[in-house]
Order: structure tokens, then C-alpha cells, then sequence
């Protein structure tokens, strides 16, 4: 008497979530065994097929993306064969703008001579040289505060330094001390 077919085909994996989702269903009354006489036993095959019978979502991401589809080879090389031509369209687009900016540059005459309102500007506007003049000495006098603030900071560093070191060598000349009485 060899069965048809061995018993761990026959089994069928039960989800967890499932069965939880089947009994959070179930009210107070369904729960109770005290009344059996309400299920009809010609439900129970069907109910209990639908409920172990495998579910598409079942081979899905989390996102809901089909893992069968996504390794598929066909689909990745039509999107890179479609980003590529949009890539060249782009390109040659841009060819084209450029190619054609330039060649118009050579018909087109630029002025460069301001209007009325900005010449009258540029005129009453302040002397630039005058300017530059009257700054020369703020600049000669901002150049002297910089070398004179350099002299100070290092100045200031080293007697930074002096001060450690005459510090350290009280501190030592004390311990030096204590240790020679301690004898």
C-alpha cells in the first residue's frame, strides 16, 4: 500500500498571518465548541483549499513588485536601449543648438555702446580714479595695521611659550624639592 505520492507533496505550507487573519474574523460565538451543529461539513474542504491554496502576493517585494519580472533580461536591456537613443536625441539636440548659436553669431551685429540713460549715468557717476587715489593711503594704512597685528601675534605667542616653560620648571623645581626633603 505505497501512496501515490509522498506526504511532503501533499503538505501545504500554512501562513501564519493567515490563520490570525481567519481568527481575529471569528466572533465570541464561532469561537465556542458548545454548538457544532452549525457548520455544514460540505463547506470545510473549500473553506480550508482557499485558505491554504497559495496566493499571488506571495512572491511579491514589499512594494508589491513581482520578483519573477524583475530579473528578466528583456525588460532591463529595452530600458537601457531606450535611455541610450533618448540620450543621443538630447545630444544632437544639443549639437544642433550650439552649431546653430554659432553660426548665427557671424549674421548678428552686438553693440556694445550704452543708451542715453547709461551713458548719462557713467558721466555724472564718481571718478573712479579720484577713487582709487584718495584710498591709497586707507590702503598703505591697512597694509602697516596687518604687518604690526603679525609682529603682535607672534609676539604674544611667544611669550605664551615663556610663560609654560617658567611655569613648568617652578612645578618641577617644587616637586624636586618635596622629593629631596621626603629622603
Amino acid at each position: 500500500m505505497e501512496p501515490a505520492e509522498s506526504p511532503e507533496k501533499l503538505m501545504k505550507s500554512v501562513r501564519r498571518s493567515d490563520v490570525l487573519e481567519d481568527v481575529g474574523n471569528m466572533s465570541a460565538v464561532d469561537l465556542s465548541s458548545g454548538d457544532l451543529s452549525d457548520i455544514d461539513l460540505k463547506d470545510v474542504p473549500a473553506q480550508l483549499e482557499a485558505t491554504l491554496k497559495p496566493r499571488r502576493y506571495e512572491a511579491s517585494t514589499l512594494f508589491n513588485i513581482d520578483l519573477d519580472d524583475i530579473w528578466d533580461p528583456s525588460c532591463q536591456q529595452d530600458e537601457v536601449q531606450q535611455y541610450k537613443e533618448r540620450a543621443q536625441k538630447e545630444q544632437q539636440k544639443f549639437f544642433d543648438f550650439v552649431m546653430h548659436a554659432a553660426l548665427d553669431t557671424d549674421n548678428r551685429k552686438v553693440s556694445f555702446q550704452p543708451n542715453k540713460e547709461q551713458q548719462r549715468h557713467l558721466d555724472q557717476g564718481p571718478n573712479l580714479q579720484n577713487f582709487v587715489r584718495s584710498s591709497l593711503a586707507f590702503t598703505n594704512a591697512a597694509i602697516r595695521f596687518q604687518a604690526e597685528h603679525e609682529d603682535m601675534m607672534e609676539l604674544q605667542c611667544n611669550l605664551d611659550d615663556h610663560y609654560l616653560f617658567m611655569r613648568n620648571t617652578m612645578i618641577n623645581n617644587a616637586i624636586h624639592q618635596n622629593m629631596a626633603s621626603q629622603r
